[in-house]
């Protein structure tokens, strides 16, 4: 192997994995995948190849995972590598020890498409993404294309650096005494409808342009649009569904922030942090421009430097402290699913995720045609939603363990096309 370099074993899971392990379930799988259509077809032998060159340059996700005795941990992984013919339903449970010959991620193939799925414990979208510009340039450079340089791609024999692989978490926390603040249930959509652990998609394809521009009339990011018009769907349902007033609950949704550029952090490992942003309808209803200036006030009070590493600091003390790090795995698992319900899950209505408009160099750019970031839901949240922007559009993929309810997506996208923003849907649901 060319990236030769020290490596400790075991290999702690960074601060931001160790719910995962404990927590994973039948309908929480802690999956993500991240996809590139292609304009030509795939040839899965040279996708192999392509693979077997490109993981030696990310060690730090050829690794699997150990339920030691105090805590779950990561070794290096040296099984044979493979490719997998795609199915329709993303973000499938991944058996960690024989789903992917051990690995804690699965590459598939479909036709023009590469895919690759992530076990949350190993990498976040951002890490995520830079494997799969990665695979896919040097699929095409093994194909006979000339791939441009990108610093978002890694090529096969260049250097592993250190900094990629710490945990940064640990380096930029501060010994800083926070109280751990208990929020209030939040209102979970629960329709009369069947479970299922194969999920259901639908996938809208917007233009890029038509919701900046959307977004910059109301004076906001858009992403943070996109949280205000998922937040008034929200509100919409529980006022449809819940008829008792006195029963409603507060609308929030928890959105992942990619906090690299905030700590000038190079990590390829977990380094995202989540925050909670929301209204309170037991107040009464809330007017669009009302949800406008509560989640443009919430999401830029709470991503900044200071603010952040109060939660860092948050985080990481609590896995310090000594009940925890040094109570055994069997005692600590049900303690770490009832944290995460009670700080996770149960504090927020769902989850959205945008990766952000991804960068494609000359060489790369003519091939791809589309890009697609999915996540996995949960028991309790039912739907989760993860944007991506690229060659002009951006896709909104909707995730639900729903076998038959649709009403969250049609109000959604509904409110998209009110406002003059035309919308593309796909799905590959059969009922």
């Amino acid at each position: 192997m060319k990236n030769s370099y020290e490596r400790v074993e075991p290999i702690p899971l960074d601060n931001s994995a160790v719910i995962y392990p404990p927590t994973v379930a039948r309908f929480n799988t802690n999956m993500f995948r991240l996809s590139m259509d292609l304009h030509i077809e795939v040839n899965p032998h040279r996708l192999k190849t392509a693979l077997e060159h490109i993981a030696q340059r990310f060690p730090y996700f050829c690794l699997s995972l150990h339920n030691g005795f105090f805590w779950y941990y990561l070794s290096e992984h040296s099984a044979t590598l493979e490719v997998y013919k795609d199915n329709p339903s993303p973000c499938r449970y991944l058996n960690v020890k024989k789903g992917a010959n051990g690995y804690l991620f699965k590459v598939f193939y479909r036709k023009n498409r590469i895919a690759v799925e992530f076990f949350h414990a190993i990498t976040d979208g951002t890490g995520g993404i830079i494997f799969l510009k990665s695979l896919v340039a040097e699929y095409l450079r093994l194909s006979g294309y000339e791939v441009g340089e990108d610093p978002g791609i890694l090529l096969p024999d260049s250097k592993v650096k250190e900094e990629e692989l710490e945990d940064s978490f640990n380096r930029f926390y501060r010994p800083i005494k926070s109280v751990f603040a208990m929020e209030s249930s939040a209102f979970h959509y629960n329709p009369k409808d069947q479970l299922q652990d194969e999920l259901e998609v639908i996938s809208a394809t917007l233009s890029i342009e038509k919701v900046k521009a959307l977004a910059k009339e109301y004076g906001l990011t858009i992403t943070e649009y996109i949280v205000c018009e998922i937040l008034d769907t929200l509100q919409k349902l529980q006022e449809m569904h819940v008829k008792n007033k006195k029963k409603w609950a507060p609308v929030r949704l928890s959105v992942p922030v990619n906090i690299r550029k905030v700590f000038n952090s190079s990590s390829l490992r977990n380094f995202t942090l989540f925050i909670v942003v929301g209204i309170d309808v037991r107040l009464g209803h809330y007017e669009f421009d009302e949800i406008v200036n509560a989640v443009m006030h919430q999401m830029r009070s709470s991503v900044n430097e200071k603010t952040l590493s109060l939660q860092i600091s948050r985080n990481v003390a609590g896995r310090r402290h000594p009940l925890i790090r040094y109570a055994p795995n069997i005692i600590k698992n049900p303690l770490m699913k009832l944290f995460s319900d009670s700080y996770g899950d149960n504090i927020y209505s769902s989850v959205i995720s945008n990766i952000g408009n991804v960068t494609l160099p000359t060489g790369m750019s003519e091939v791809v045609e589309r890009l697609d970031f999915y996540l996995s839901p949960s028991k309790t949240n039912k739907i989760a939603l993860a944007t991506i922007g690229a060659k002009g559009s951006i896709v909104i993929n909707i995730t639900s363990i729903l076998t038959h309810n649709t009403d969250f997506e049609k109000l959604l996208l509904t409110s998209f096309v009110k406002k003059g923003v035309s919308v593309e849907v796909s799905t590959n649901r059969s009922n």
